[in-house]
């Protein structure tokens, strides 16, 4: 616990350090916590960003490694819970100002995901948000990215149906 004697003896003035009835410290979050500022509470980061997007009627989907990879960069650049918004603007930014410009009659959007390949690695930046032309876009890519294997091919009916599950509660839908 810190006292007023250690704030003295880091170089304040013991009438500046008099003047705080409490003294607190604090420690960094860890990823797991920072998982949970972005997707638990009632704002949270990751709700207000679906909530912007579904005003244009798009979807927008993160995948749980995607909240991990952000939470990651946010640790790296020990800027805590308030660098996850800078780090989610840069993933988000192309799509947010993409999704207004594309209603034509037959191109429209309708899905936005964030993948780990969206938010990159913790030392670079990664290719941005995906965005999802048709209905089948979304599922279609999940499973690619869960099974390897892109439009299904060789995999049996069950067998894809049984995956498309898991991709789909994979994704988180805030």
């Amino acid at each position: 616990m810190v006292e007023s004697s250690d704030l003295i003896a880091y170089g304040l003035i013991p009438e500046f350090v008099g003047r705080f009835p409490i003294l607190v410290s604090l420690s960094a979050l860890n990823e797991d916590q920072l998982v949970q500022v972005l997707t638990e509470p009632k704002n949270s980061l990751a709700k207000q960003y679906k909530k912007m997007f579904s005003m244009n009627n798009v979807k927008l989907h993160f995948t749980g490694s995607a909240l991990r990879l952000i939470a990651k960069k946010a640790m790296a650049k020990n800027t805590g819970a308030r660098g996850l918004r800078a780090i989610l603007e840069n993933i988000l930014t192309e799509a947010m100002f993409e999704i207004p410009d594309i209603r034509v009659e037959n191109d429209t959007i309708n899905a936005v995901l964030v993948d780990e390949e969206a938010v990159g690695s913790v030392d670079a930046p990664g290719c941005g948000a995906k965005i999802l032309h048709d209905d089948d876009a979304f599922n279609q890519l999940l499973h690619e990215k869960k099974s390897g294997d892109p439009m299904g091919v060789g995999v049996t009916e069950s067998e894809f149906l049984e995956g498309e599950l898991q991709v789909q509660s994979e994704a988180i839908r805030l």
